[in-house]
């Protein structure tokens, strides 16, 4: 392989690896804060006296619970590209 297509190509795939390691950093935030709010709602519904706003939170609890599987797996899948991509750069000769 010529050497400034390796180059291209290793700046390319550093490029794409930062970019998803900032979005797991965004989503670990995002799960961050869902969690609060979850935690949040289960102490609020111990509080609660009326049913329909016991019901209510539940439903939000059940909404953010949602959102974490979708997020969590988000995460997974960026993980596993993020690991095919720094394989195929293991894997490129050095360019110098």
């Amino acid at each position: 392989m010529a050497i400034s297509f390796t180059k291209s190509m290793l700046s390319r795939l550093n490029q794409e690896i930062t970019e998803m390691e900032l979005n797991i950093a965004e989503l670990q935030k995002k799960t961050n804060k869902t969690r609060l709010k979850i935690s949040q709602l289960e102490k609020d519904c111990k509080l609660s006296s009326s049913p329909s706003s016991l019901s209510s939170k539940m439903s939000r609890i059940t909404k953010l619970q949602a959102e974490l599987k979708k997020i969590s797996q988000q995460h997974l899948e960026l993980s596993k590209e993020i690991n095919k991509k720094k394989s195929t750069r293991a894997q490129l000769p050095p360019a110098e």
